[in-house]
């Protein structure tokens, strides 16, 4: 039976959670997410990473750890690694190397899921519908008659964003560019705020957005599936910070809708293609023709007492609590630990309240 877990994560202030800290999760969110650990009556060990030294220290003064409940994604001394999509690879990897199991996918579907390029070709080799796209590389020189071509394919209105990072950081309405200028100045801009590295040039989908949590493992379970309200928008930081207050307008989408089954197959294709595990949560929109198209994967998707994930799972009758314990619990049994017999009965209801997919 495990009997200390780490929990490991990036916080912030509500003030400090600002360019690149923005992935960071707020002081007010780490302490619930620690309460909900706590309740399991585990030994937890609470780290706010800021280095690799720092991780590697704390992990021999406290050895043994049995098991790592992982929120970080980078250091905060390097606050690039928190956005570029290496940072939440790096601190898996360390864990890996002191043979210590942690929640949610593999050091690999990490990786894809923090790269949508990666996810792109992952999804495509499963025939997941995703937007036509290109991806531009800001290291090397803007060649206008390199990309008119690519750009020609797919036609504008084109939606430019990073290929690493979440929380889309990034992203804002001049993301939607109309011809070339716009999109030269987009990636200007890009490459002045985040650094030169990789960018997706993609087909910009103008229907309406949902958004769908899977959880567990064997088998997997759907936390209701929300629908976003057609001519939303763009959604980025800014709309994303006052959606909880505008909730109300938000459709879950029910067994009877159309197009219930069809998310299911795309999101549940979409979670064996990147080989995820414990959780991930899947965006997905309709193009001009009505087809659902994958946006985006968070293989790790906030917590956060005002996050989507929580929504829904209040929406099927969880609570912030239970859905951080269920997670725990699914990768204890991934690394095929033995769970407490508490933990065990903290999950039997939660169990049953969940949909089976």
């Amino acid at each position: 039976m495990p009997k200390k877990i780490l929990f490991v994560f990036n916080q912030v202030s509500r003030k400090q959670k600002r360019g690149l800290f923005r992935e960071c999760t707020l002081d007010t969110d780490v302490e619930a997410i620690r309460k909900a650990l706590v309740d399991t009556k585990y030994h937890i060990l609470s780290l706010d990473l800021f280095s690799s030294k720092q991780l590697d220290d704390f992990i021999t003064e406290n050895y043994p750890i049995d098991f790592a409940f992982i929120l970080a994604e980078g250091y905060k001394s390097s606050p690039l690694t928190l956005y570029n999509g290496h940072g939440a690879t790096r601190v898996r990897e360390q864990l890996k190397k002191h043979n210590i199991p942690f929640s949610h996918s593999s050091v690999e579907t990490i990786e894809i899921c923090r790269n949508k390029d990666l996810t792109y070709q992952k999804l495509q080799e499963s025939m997941i519908p995703v937007p036509s796209y290109f991806v531009l590389d800001t290291h090397k020189r803007f060649r206008a008659k390199e990309i008119l071509p690519k750009i020609d394919r797919i036609g504008y209105p084109l939606m430019v964003k990073p290929a690493g990072g979440g929380d889309s950081i990034g992203i804002t309405p001049k993301s939607v560019v109309n011809n070339l200028v716009e999109l030269k100045n987009k990636i200007n801009y890009l490459k002045r705020s985040l650094g030169a590295g990789k960018i997706i040039i993609e087909q910009f989908l103008t229907g309406q957005e949902f958004t769908i949590t899977i959880l567990g493992n064997n088998p997997n379970y759907i936390l209701p599936i929300v629908a976003f309200p057609r001519n939303w928008g763009i959604r980025y930081t800014e709309t994303k910070n006052k959606e909880h207050k505008v909730r109300n307008k938000f459709k879950i989408i029910g067994k009877k809708d159309d197009l219930f089954s069809k998310l299911i197959d795309i999101s549940e294709k979409s979670f064996q293609a990147v080989k995820a595990n414990d959780i991930i949560r899947i965006d997905i929109k309709k193009d001009t023709k009505g087809t659902l198209r994958v946006i985006d994967i968070n293989g790790a998707p906030s917590f956060a007492v005002k996050s989507s994930v929580n929504f829904m799972a209040n929406k099927a009758g969880l609570s912030h609590s239970q859905i951080i314990q269920f997670v725990c619990y699914e990768g204890m049994i991934k690394n095929n630990l033995v769970p407490s017999q508490y933990l065990e009965e903290l999950v039997v209801p939660i169990k049953k309240t969940l949909s089976p997919l």
